[in-house]
Order: C-alpha cells, then sequence, then structure tokens
C-alpha cells in the first residue's frame, strides 16, 4: 500500500458494525459534494493508483473517507442518509466495506487532493474505505428511530449505530443484525449485474440484452473502456441523433442528414480495428449479423445517447445498418431544404484528438505575438509558467486566441477570435529573444514549446516569416495582422458554440488554459466543436521556417567521448560552421575509422535539438554501387491504394522524403546524411539534383494529377508549395561523407557535384615512425583508451600501438582512424594477456583486413603488420591468402 500506510485487512467480525453517515441536503455542503462525487458518481481507478494500492479490480470505485485514526473492518457497514436539520431526512444507500487503510499524514494529502475531496474541504481524509457492493435502502427513518430510541442524528457522520442502547427494542423486532441488513438491502447499484457470462457472450437476442451486457462489461473491465466517449464527445453524439429523427432504412435523407450519415460512417471505419480490440477484450458477442465491433458500436453509441439530453431518435441495427452501407437516397431536390455547409470532422487535427485523447489547451495572446510564433513554430511562456510548461506533452492540442490589445502601442486593435489550432511536438529552452516583448521589453520567453503541425484561419502567404518582428515596420506588422485574423471565429460565436456544448463561455481571461470538465476530466467537446466551426477555413503552415538560414555555433560537447589529439576536434566543428552558414553542403573525408559518420550523426542530432524551427529531424543512409535517381529523386510505382495495383502513381525517393512527411504531407526539413558516399556513382545517382543543390528549381519527368512534380527553393515559389511540388528550406543541408582509402572516387566525381560541398578532412592521428619514439605511441594509445574507459596493460597497449603504426606507414596515404583501433582495443581487452598474440591477430583480421579488400598495395600493409613481434605471421598469412588473395611472405 506504500510508505506510511497502515491497514486492516481482517475477516469480518460477528457481528459487523454499521455506521450511521449522515449527509446534509445543501448542495454546497463539502460533505455533500464529496458524497455526490465518490459515492453517487465514483471514481475512475487511474485517479488513485499513484497514491494507494486499489484492492478491487473495478475500473469504476466508490470511495468514502473521514479523519478517523482507526480503520473499519472488512465487512462494515455504512449506511448514508440525507439529513434534512436535526430529526428529518432518509435513509438512501447501503454500502458494505471491502477494504480500509489509514493512510500516513502525506499520503492522506495527496489523496485527497487525488480524489478531489481537497476541492471543498482544508482537511486531509487519512481514514479511506473502498466500497463494494452499494445498496439502495428500504430503511423507514421514522420506524428505525422509534425501535433504537434515536431522538436525532449524531453530532458526528461516522457513528457506529448500538442496537443494544437501553430503551431499543431492536433485537426484539430482528434476529440478528445481519438478519437487519438483509432486509434493508434494496437494489444493488453498485456493481451492476452482469446479463450474460462475465467470460464471453455469445449472441444476444435482443438489443436490450446487448446493451445491459454491454454497459456492465464497460464498468467492470480493467482496461480503458472511456475512449469512445473521449473521441466522439456528447456534441457530435447529439448531432448524428437529430440526423437520425424519423430515419428509416433505405430511406430518402436530406443532404444535411447524409453530411451526418456520412461522418458516422467514416468514424465507424476508421475505429473498427480498436473496437474490434475492446470488444474482444471485454468478450462482446454477436447481435443477429452485427459482429461483436459493431455489436459494441451499436450499444455503446446507444448508451452515449443515454447520457446526453438530445433532441432526436436512438441508433438502431437496422439503421446502423443502412448507415455503414449506405443504402440510403439523397434528396437532389434544392428546393427542399438548404444544404449546410459540412462539418470536416476528418480534419489532421479532428482525428489526432479521437485518436489520442490529448490535453487540449487555450492559449492567448495579441495578434503580434502569433506572428513570431509563425516565424518559430512555436508558443513560449515566462519563468512564472514552469509548472505548466513542463506538463506539455508531445501530441497535446492548442487552441490560438488573439485577443484585441497589441503588445506594441503603435499598433492597430485587430479583432478577438480564434485564429487556429496546433499540434504540440517537443519543448525545449531557449537564450535569444524571439519576441517583440524580449527585444524592446527586455522579457524573457526562455520555455518554447514548437508545433508538430500547425493549422491557422488567416491568410499565410501574407505574413512573411523571413524577417523578425523588429526588422519591419509598424505598417507592415499591421498589415500582416489584419492577414493573420482574416477569418477568424469570433469570440462572440466562440462563446456561443461553447455554451451550447458545455454551457460555459470560451475561457478569454488567463493566457494559458485546458479544457475542462465540471468533473475535472479533459473536456474534448468544446475544442472539437471549435476546431469543426473552423475546419474549412484552416490552412497548415509550415512547422519550419523554410526561409531562415542556419546562424549558429555547433557546441564543442556535440563531440563528447569522442577524442581528438589537441584541438582537432573544435577545428573539425568550427569548419562545419562555417559551411553550413555559407550555404554549403558537407562531405567529410577521410580514411576508414576517423569518425567521419559519427561526427555527421552528432553535428545533425545537436543541429535538430539546438534548432528545432529550422530541422524537424535528420535521416542517415548509406550509399550504394546501384543507386540512381529512382532512389535518390523517386519515380514511378504501383499505387498501393488501387486494388488491381496496375496503374502507377509517383514515389518520392531518399531526398524528397526529407522535405515533405509522408504521412501527412506537411513542410519538413531533415537533414539527410549520405555515409560512404564514395560507393555510388554520383552522377547516375545524384544528376537531376545538380542542379537543386546549386539553388535552383528542377522540373522532373514525372506527373501528379497532370502536373509536373517540381523541386523548388524559396526563391522561385511565391506562397505554399502545391502538393505536386517540393520545397528545399534554405538551411536544409546533405552531409556526406567519403573514404578517402578509395581516392579514386574523388576524381570520379564532376566539377559540378563537387563545388557545392564543402570538403572537411578528418584525418587520422599522426603516428610516431620511429620505434625509438615507443614511449609517445604509447602515450597516445593510452590516451584513446582513457576516452574510450578502457583499463589496458603495457603490452596491450604497445602491441596494439606497433599495428597501429606499421599499418598507417606501409604505404603513403593508407591510414586506418581511431575508431578501428578501438575495436581492436576492445576486442583484445576481453581476453586473457598470456594469449595476447592469438586474439591481437584474430583482431586485425576481423577489423582491418576489410578496410584493405580492393586496395592496390595491401600485400605491403600486410607483410608490415606482420612483422610485428605480437602478431602470430602464419595465422595472418591464411587469412591474407583468403580474404585479400595476397601472401605474406617475401620470397614469393
Amino acid at each position: 500500500m506504500g510508505a506510511g500506510l497502515s491497514e486492516n485487512d481482517e475477516t469480518n467480525r460477528d457481528p459487523p458494525t454499521i455506521y450511521q453517515v449522515p449527509v446534509k441536503t445543501e448542495d454546497d455542503e463539502p460533505i455533500r459534494i464529496n458524497f455526490e462525487r465518490t459515492i453517487v458518481d465514483g471514481v475512475h481507478r487511474d485517479q488513485l493508483t499513484e497514491y494507494c494500492e486499489i484492492p478491487l479490480e473495478h475500473e469504476t470505485l466508490r470511495v468514502w473517507g473521514n479523519t478517523e485514526d482507526k480503520p473499519a473492518d472488512t465487512g462494515d457497514y455504512l449506511l448514508f442518509a440525507d439529513r434534512d436539520g436535526r430529526n428529518g431526512g432518509d435513509y438512501t444507500h447501503l454500502a458494505r466495506i471491502d477494504h480500509a487503510t489509514i493512510l500516513d499524514e502525506e499520503a492522506a494529502a495527496a489523496f485527497t487532493d487525488a480524489i478531489g475531496w481537497g476541492e471543498v474541504s482544508d482537511v486531509s481524509y487519512q481514514h479511506v474505505m473502498f466500497l463494494d457492493p452499494i445498496y439502495e435502502t428500504t430503511l423507514d427513518r421514522e420506524d428505525f428511530w422509534e425501535i433504537l430510541d434515536f431522538r436525532g442524528w449524531p453530532n458526528d457522520t461516522f457513528s457506529g449505530i448500538d442496537f443494544d442502547r437501553s430503551g431499543s427494542t431492536f433485537f426484539a423486532e430482528y434476529d440478528s443484525i445481519e438478519a437487519f441488513i438483509e432486509q434493508i438491502r434494496g437494489n444493488k447499484i453498485y456493481p451492476a449485474e452482469l446479463a450474460v457470462d462475465t467470460e464471453s457472450a455469445d449472441e444476444y437476442e435482443t438489443l436490450e440484452a446487448a446493451i445491459t451486457d454491454i454497459r456492465t462489461r464497460l464498468e467492470e473491465s480493467s482496461v480503458n473502456t472511456s475512449w469512445l466517449k473521449t473521441r466522439l464527445g456528447g456534441a457530435l453524439v447529439a448531432e448524428w441523433s437529430a440526423a437520425l429523427t424519423g430515419f428509416k432504412p433505405s430511406d430518402t435523407v436530406s443532404a444535411n442528414t447524409a453530411v451526418r450519415f456520412d461522418q458516422l460512417r467514416n468514424i465507424y471505419e476508421s475505429l473498427e480495428p480498436e473496437l474490434e480490440e475492446t470488444a474482444s477484450e471485454l468478450g462482446v458477442g454477436y447481435h443477429y449479423s452485427f459482429s461483436p465491433a459493431k455489436t459494441l458500436f451499436l450499444c455503446w453509441v446507444r448508451i452515449l445517447q443515454e447520457e446526453i439530453d438530445h433532441a432526436g431518435s436512438v441508433l438502431s441495427q437496422p439503421r446502423l445498418n443502412s448507415i455503414l452501407h449506405d443504402s440510403y437516397t439523397v434528396e437532389t431536390d434544392t428546393e427542399t431544404e438548404p444544404v449546410a455547409r459540412p462539418v470536416d470532422s476528418t480534419h489532421p487535427v479532428l482525428s489526432h484528438i479521437r485518436a489520442t485523447s490529448p490535453t487540449v489547451y487555450k492559449f492567448t495572446a495579441p495578434s503580434d505575438y502569433w506572428l513570431t510564433s509563425i516565424e518559430y513554430s512555436s508558443v513560449s511562456s515566462g519563468e512564472e509558467y514552469r509548472s505548466r510548461w513542463e506538463e506539455f506533452s508531445e501530441g497535446d492540442v492548442v487552441i490560438l486566441h488573439s485577443h484585441e490589445e497589441p503588445s506594441n502601442g503603435e499598433l492597430s486593435r485587430h479583432p478577438n477570435g480564434i485564429i487556429g489550432v496546433g499540434i504540440l511536438g517537443r519543448t525545449f529552452e531557449k537564450e535569444e529573444p524571439w519576441w517583440w516583448d524580449e527585444h524592446e521589453r527586455g522579457e524573457s520567453y526562455p520555455l518554447v514549446a514548437m508545433f508538430d503541425r500547425l493549422f491557422l484561419t488567416g491568410s499565410i502567404d501574407d505574413i512573411d516569416t523571413s524577417r523578425s518582428i523588429t526588422e519591419k515596420t509598424t505598417s507592415e506588422i499591421d498589415r500582416e495582422c489584419d492577414a493573420l485574423t482574416t477569418d477568424l471565429l469570433p469570440i462572440a460565436q466562440a462563446n456561443s458554440i461553447c455554451n451550447e456544448v458545455a454551457g460555459i463561455e470560451f475561457p478569454v481571461q488567463s493566457q494559458y488554459a485546458t479544457f475542462r470538465t465540471d468533473n475535472d476530466t479533459i473536456d474534448h467537446d468544446q475544442p472539437v466543436a471549435l476546431i469543426e466551426a473552423i475546419a474549412d477555413t484552416l490552412s497548415e503552415a509550415p512547422a519550419i521556417n523554410i526561409h531562415k538560414q542556419y546562424r549558429g555555433s555547433i557546441p564543442s560537447e556535440t563531440l563528447d567521448g569522442l577524442y581528438f589529439p589537441d584541438d582537432q576536434g573544435e577545428r573539425i566543428l568550427e569548419q562545419i560552421t562555417t559551411a553550413l552558414t555559407a550555404g554549403k553542403h558537407i562531405l567529410l573525408t577521410g580514411p576508414p575509422g576517423t569518425g567521419k559518420t559519427e561526427i555527421a550523426r552528432r553535428v545533425c542530432n545537436s543541429l535538430a535539438d539546438t534548432h528545432p524551427y529550422l530541422y524537424s529531424d535528420f535521416e542517415m543512409t548509406t550509399a550504394t554501387a546501384d543507386w540512381s535517381t529512382f532512389d535518390t529523386v523517386g519515380g514511378y510505382m504501383p499505387n498501393e491504394s488501387e486494388s488491381d495495383g496496375d496503374n502507377l502513381a509517383f514515389t518520392p525517393g531518399i531526398v524528397l522524403n526529407r522535405l515533405k512527411n509522408a504521412q501527412t504531407e506537411a513542410q519538413s526539413n531533415d537533414l539527410l546524411i549520405v555515409d560512404e558516399l564514395n560507393r555510388a556513382d554520383i552522377d547516375k545517382a545524384f544528376g537531376q539534383l545538380f542542379t537543386l543543390l546549386s539553388g535552383q528549381s528542377v522540373q522532373l519527368p514525372y506527373t501528379k494529377n497532370g502536373r509536373e512534380i517540381e523541386l523548388t527553393t524559396t526563391d522561385e515559389l511565391s506562397g505554399r508549395p502545391a502538393d505536386r511540388q517540393y520545397l528545399v528550406p534554405n538551411s536544409w543541408r546533405i552531409f556526406a561523407t567519403m573514404n578517402t582509402y578509395d581516392k579514386t572516387s574523388l576524381y570520379e566525381m564532376s566539377y559540378a557535384f563537387m563545388r557545392r560541398f564543402a570538403f572537411i578532412r578528418v584525418p587520422a592521428p599522426t603516428l610516431p615512425e620511429d620505434p625509438a619514439d615507443d614511449d609517445q605511441l604509447e602515450q597516445l594509445i593510452y590516451d584513446y583508451a582513457n576516452a574510450w574507459d578502457l583499463d589496458l596493460n603495457r603490452n596491450e597497449a604497445m602491441a596494439i600501438g606497433r599495428v597501429w603504426r606499421e599499418t598507417n606507414h606501409a604505404v603513403e596515404e593508407r591510414s586506418i582512424g581511431p575508431a578501428i583501433i578501438e575495436d581492436i582495443l576492445r576486442y583484445v581487452n576481453q581476453h586473457p594477456e598470456d594469449e595476447l598474440e592469438y586474439h591481437l591477430t584474430q583482431a586485425v583480421i576481423s577489423y582491418i583486413f576489410p578496410q584493405l579488400e580492393g586496395v592496390p598495395k595491401r600485400r605491403t600493409i600486410v607483410q608490415e603488420i606482420a612483422a610485428v613481434n605480437e602478431i602470430e605471421a602464419l595465422l595472418l598469412e591464411q587469412a591474407a591468402r583468403e580474404m585479400l588473395q595476397v601472401t605474406v611472405a617475401t620470397n614469393e
């Protein structure tokens, strides 16, 4: 049960104690509010699992508490009553105590807040009772009081009834307390009885039996069974109910009704896999021709219809069957009824809400603030909001509200209303100023939450994100604010929608707010209704800034854990930074094992972390000799959406997939790492990209919807790209690596390709060539070993050092880098020292020989390695013959 917790799980005493719990009838009394919350409505187990072990398996729990310091016994009872003054009222509920515990002070405070008792009382309730079952009572208060000689309610709310008190005639009326309990028990209201076998239902004879059974299974299940209610929301169910009014299967319906039916069918089809899984978990059966998934959906919607005060008709099996099979006719007579604007219930954010049930926030700020938010695809806050900022999770949804007063007093006022919606991505802390208040007033908004996707009602194309707000004139900012607030949802209309859905207005007062229900759970009805109201005016803005160039410096800790002699690592990072700011792509060259690939990976990871408004991610791939433009650019492939698979559609390749999200079609900017570029035939693999890499647009020999597919740049595109266009952000870069062991590849690259890259050399360290300098060689090996956290003895260090020296000095410009030596060190370090010669030779064969394949003078290199005293020459020669087709003996 957790630290500081005592409990009493003993078996029932004989007889049980019955505690009276009179609850005042005033609605605003704390005990009345808590009674309604945790006895009548119940508490979801997820609210409490963090603070207390839950002794019951039910999803919804009935819990009571008080300040007693001794727990009640299992099998005792609580007799709840509506108390009206000193003498009036009636008994209402009888509850058996299944489990009672005493929490320590800290746990009691946390539990009290978690369950909601703390909202109406300053007292922490350490005595917690889990109740199962609960019954209505048939006890007449006046007769009972006369039997016990009561004169009024007790002075406390947890008083054990004394059945043997002076003047009591209880035992003359009842054989025992157990008999009394049996007699006063009315209908069991918790937990509800299953209508059929709890293991698994087979087939329901009636829809009513199915609804009853499924309702109970939903309440009793330990799995999450609230997701459909969360995703649909009461407003949507009410709209369906209205559309069902008077509908008969295969009937003729209005265009408005058809829109709702299409919506219902689409939602069912999207949820069917989850419905099948949930139906299987719950043991739901068939209802005539309906599968368990359809039966669950039908009954679940019926249950939701019962929970709301809808004005319409219920969903039935014939009606749902007709809707799912689209077996009705839509009126074509336009005079019968004006067609309402369809609600875009399939908008990506609505689909996201229904699929993930996220927290939904409302952010309020002036219109000029939102211009910077669009520039950086983010929202920000000061330190005073840190606790709220730390609660943000990737996937949370934000409704964007713009109020009239600008940050800059020189600007005009702009309309008050909802201007968009976004899905949050990662959070991070920044140092430099972005917003006007930070530049001009010295304020600080270091806490940033990025948008993964951002949708706006305004004219996005009229907002210049290439310049910061401090670079724009007052008139320019006013014009952009006008564009931003075009087609917004006025706050009066937002208030009306929220009132209709939840009975409250849109929360305009605070900067941040969450949409919550009266029960303090996440409310999706209000935001879903608001998003539906603006869905057809929303346009997606890029989640990264396509115009900004990279400006910054790569932190030195990017290479932590990699060892470079002297300040070589810092110099490499400086060269990469210079190339990036100059608009160049990066080509890291050097011998194998110098860390080129790891440097590229770490730098790209750092860029994505420190500049999320520029880079959405990075992707690494390895070039091959088979590469063509089909791999890099793309080409025609069979269309997966076509049943026959005969139709071809353009499928983007490695490069184009970095510029547009394949699932959402949203603009992206993934850095691309091409490892071992020298393996590819450059002209064959990158031909059409040469022009693009030089900053010019390219027309591809492919079409989409009859239009040529185009790779374009920000200079040559006004507005947002069409679906057939792939836009290259100004900061997009390729990082490539090339192994200079195969230097011929360098000369095969055309000058047109080479001049688009900055060549940055990552050399192997300089090793002392003279054996008299073995002390320096030994120290170098120890420096690397320390960086890799390896513990070497001197024999191992010197032997591996000599192998490295002979390998690198055998042939000019045929060196290997420290990464290969690290592999050898780790291999040797795992084996006994007295077997050094054998294991060092095996390590050379495993890690150095693969680097020598195809190298013209590999025999010379192998001969020099074989001359090292700690190498078994015969074993090395056998491997060289098999792997490299060379011999070691000098007389051959």
